[in-house]
């Protein structure tokens, strides 16, 4: 019986996607509506160029919204709803009265939304370029427009007026009210973010051109903010930088989930992208998974229930509205002694109503849960892993959060309940018959299903039945599995070939639907299938502006491959160095290398800090960093250092070419943090500088080894000669000093000694001052070293050119030890 309930509801459902994707097969575009005139449902009003239109959505049945929205080129959205509070029924329509005013009206002629223009001398009405419905008199001028009523997207030209809010959606699915707001606030000039009564965000005080709280907004190459202080009505309005090329159509979106995010389309891969989000993390949202909720930030669902819980509106659950949160068929009174436990879970509670932490120091986990037991009112109690820590919490569970850094432990007190009689197995004979009875009825019901989809794409072209899977699938941020042969054909046979790395080959390929891609072939693989699989979806779960995004994958036989989105600028090396005989590349000048500097620590500071678990990347360094149409610079293979797994130490200390950047602790098998790659990362930024390799035997004698003498030129106060010779002397003196003093801080030997990616994007974006780094252990052993200049001298004399790598001294001079480091003069005596 239950499967053929699900058989018959599947066939429901798949009937009502069908049909109404021929009823919007069916649409008629109006390109004006005059006075007088009526939108019909199936009618969409578009603008000039069809990049917007103006039509009726529905969210379910009775639940019809007019709204501006991106055209199906696109992937279009709703930018504005009109009756976002009143849902009007199936065959509403829109009519534009005679005299001028705009009424969304139900079949029985019942009023849903009015505009409230009657009698304004209203002529015409207009959908623009831009996304903003007009209605304007004779002369043109706009007497009433949809910018002014903002719901939950902030579009280009449009004010935000202190005092305004912004409201966003109260679910996926449902454009009304819900309980999050963005709000301009006039006393500090500041924007800030609330769940209810209760604020979780704030951008700090503006500063003229940028907020205090966003200092990543200054160097964003998307949009520009202008603040008018109007003296009866200041507002805040932005507009879209006219250099974009390939990223256009920028807005913000206030998403249900009560992320505020920047968002633009990307021409080229035919998607939208997020560019950046406030909270970075929504478990960070005030009361995000609602009561006894758990949130998970890598998750893509976001919220969960406990062990023996459930959602207790499981419609708007599914629908990402979790403000319910969840509720439980266990009960407990003041005589239960069960708790169910939780791992790295704790409730922070924030401001919920009636709820309170109180923590005790110095007392196991014994004492905690019987000091819970004796009270009636507490509902479960909490240990810190580190210490001895124990926390008794009361009234309503809010702001769960679950996470591998989490180093809590959660007993939620519960009692089950007994099992009813209701609930008991069946008989075995009338199981027998259900059985039977479920089973006919099932083949019964499949049957017609596969009757009802053979009839109905029978009559749809074969265009429109396939032609936008692959895009629909890359919009919706799922990975897709490619077969071998797929990609086979789309690199041609992997002809092209970008670059080579330790982990394998990257290809130029292309998909069906002509979107730039670059192929990954992973070689000396010995993961099994499931992992390989159980890691790409953790993968692809990491998004970031400043991360190459990872698009799909391919586990065919022994074949491992990996699908990136095609970064046209290609990798940073090719744009920094040039090696002889090749053709000089385009220059960077400063602001674009500062802006790729500030970037890449951007994308490593996310792997550290704002994932759900610190991924370390293991391997920073120019040809890592890849640069997009508009060289915003993308950190890439970020995830090769969590699928080699245990492996990884091996595979990193055996690869040629990269140990240059490798931190000392490598080298001498100690333990590896994040800052590992601080170091590789201070590495690359002396490079993103000078524009030379760091190592560089046929340099100067006293500039062979750069990073030592950048040290000896920062101590002298000389920051100008370090700089690129290309760029002429066309640089910003207070970033370079900046970034010349992080850089050394980066590479000090002792990881305790560097800053966190955290510090040092804060010390880039001028939030934390830059004090004078320590000269490194390492290099003022080489900088004392008499023998140094001699050395260099007898192994250029006693090898010929190109014998030695550049990578083989690097690794001499980063040794973990003194003894091991300072390798030359040793060089010299044994072959005189």
């Amino acid at each position: 019986m239950k499967l053929a309930r699900r058989c018959c509801l599947f066939s429901l459902f798949l009937i009502l996607l069908l049909s109404e994707y021929f009823q919007n097969s069916n649409e008629q575009i109006v390109e004006t509506l005059a006075l007088g005139s009526i939108l019909q449902p199936n009618q969409t009003l578009v603008s000039t160029n069809h990049t917007f239109s103006l039509n009726f959505l529905s969210h379910g049945p009775d639940r019809n919204y007019l709204g501006v929205s991106f055209s199906r080129n696109f992937a279009g959205r709703q930018t504005w709803v009109a009756n976002r509070n009143h849902p009007a029924r199936d065959g509403a329509h829109l009519r534009f009265s005679q005299d001028g005013n705009l009424i969304i009206s139900n079949p029985d002629q019942t009023s849903v939304w009015m505009s409230g223009t009657s009698g304004r001398n209203i002529s015409s009405m207009l959908l623009q370029e831009n996304g903003n419905l007009m209605l304007t008199d004779n002369s043109g001028s706009p007497i009433w427009q949809s910018f002014d009523y903002v719901t939950d997207t902030w579009m280009p030209g449009m004010k935000s007026y202190f005092g305004s809010t912004i409201v966003a959606y109260k679910s996926h699915t449902d454009p009304a009210e819900g309980r999050f707001s963005f709000r301009m606030l006039q006393t500090t000039e500041e924007v800030s973010l609330w769940n209810s009564t209760t604020e979780y965000w704030n951008s700090g005080v503006w500063t003229g051109h940028g907020w205090l709280g966003i200092p990543e907004m200054k160097y964003n190459t998307i949009v520009d903010f202008f603040f008018w202080n109007d003296s009866q009505r200041p507002y805040f309005t932005f507009s879209e930088r006219k250099s974009q090329t390939t990223m256009a159509h920028s807005h913000f979106v206030f998403d249900s989930d009560g992320t505020f995010y920047l968002r633009t389309w990307d021409s080229i891969n035919g998607l939208w992208y997020v560019v950046w989000k406030a909270p970075n993390n929504p478990c960070k949202v005030e009361r995000f998974c609602g009561q006894n909720g758990i949130c998970k930030s890598d998750s893509t669902t976001f919220c969960s229930c406990p062990q023996g819980f459930k959602p207790f509106d499981p419609t708007g659950w599914s629908q990402g509205d979790w403000s319910m949160g969840c509720v439980t068929n266990l009960s407990w009174d003041c005589n239960s002694k069960e708790f169910s436990f939780l791992s790295n879970t704790y409730y922070d509670q924030g401001s919920g109503v009636g709820s309170s932490v109180r923590s005790y120091s110095g007392h196991d986990q014994a004492w905690c849960e019987a000091s819970c037991i004796r009270d009636c009112a507490c509902l479960g109690y909490s240990l810190d892993g580190g210490s001895s820590n124990c926390s008794l919490h009361y009234g309503p569970l809010f702001n769960g959060k679950t996470s591998s850094n989490i180093n809590h432990n959660f007993f939620l007190r519960v009692k089950y309940i007994e099992q009813s009689p209701s609930n008991q197995p069946l008989l075995p004979n009338r199981r027998t018959r259900k059985m039977k009875t479920g089973w006919i009825f099932g083949l019964v019901g499949c049957t017609c299903l596969l009757l009802v989809i053979a009839l109905l794409l029978w009559r749809v072209p074969p265009r429109k039945r396939f032609g936008d899977r692959q895009s629909s699938e890359y919009i919706s941020g799922i990975l897709k599995k490619f077969s071998y042969k797929e990609l086979q054909k789309g690199t041609g046979n992997f002809s092209q070939k970008l670059g080579t790395g330790g982990f394998g080959s990257v290809y130029k390929g292309t998909l069906p639907d002509n979107t730039m891609i670059a192929v990954k072939k992973l070689h000396n693989r010995k993961q099994g299938d499931k992992d390989f699989r159980t890691e790409i979806r953790t993968i692809g779960l990491i998004q970031h502006v400043n991360l190459v995004r990872l698009r799909g994958f391919c586990a065919e036989d022994k074949h491992r491959l990996l699908v990136y989105e095609y970064m046209s600028n290609g990798s940073l090396d090719t744009r920094l160095f040039t090696k002889p005989g090749e053709q000089q590349h385009i220059i960077l000048n400063w602001d674009t290398r500062f802006a790729i500097a500030l970037g890449t620590a951007r994308g490593i500071m996310y792997l550290h800090d704002e994932c759900s678990s610190c991924i370390i990347h293991c391997d920073i360094k120019p040809e890592n960093i890849l640069l997009d149409a508009n060289f915003c610079a993308k950190v890439a293979d970020f995830g090769l250092a969590k699928l080699m797994g245990r492996e990884f130490s091996r595979v990193i200390t055996s690869m040629r070419g990269t140990r240059g950047y490798l931190a000392p602790e490598w080298l001498s098998s100690l333990p590896v943090t994040a800052k590992a790659d601080v170091y590789s990362y201070g590495m690359t930024l002396l490079e993103i500088i000078s524009g030379r390799k760091n190592l560089d035997v046929n340099s100067d004698l006293d500039k062979w080894f750069f990073p030592l003498w950048a040290c000896q030129q920062a101590r002298l106060g000389d920051f100008s000669s370090l700089v690129d010779i290309k760029l002429c002397g066309n640089f910003n003196a207070e970033q370079l000093k900046v970034a010349v003093l992080v850089a050394i801080w980066c590479i000090q030997d002792e990881e305790i000694n560097r800053p966190s990616m955290a510090r040092v994007l804060q010390m880039l974006e001028g939030t934390l001052e830059v004090t004078d780094p320590p000269f490194p252990k390492t290099l003022s052993f080489l900088r004392n070293n008499s023998e140094l200049e001699h050395s260099k001298l007898s192994v250029e004399k006693e090898f010929p050119t190109g014998t030695i790598h550049n990578t083989d001294i690097g690794d001499f001079c980063c040794g973990s030890d003194l003894q091991n480091r300072i390798v030359l003069p040793r060089i010299q005596t044994t072959l005189g």
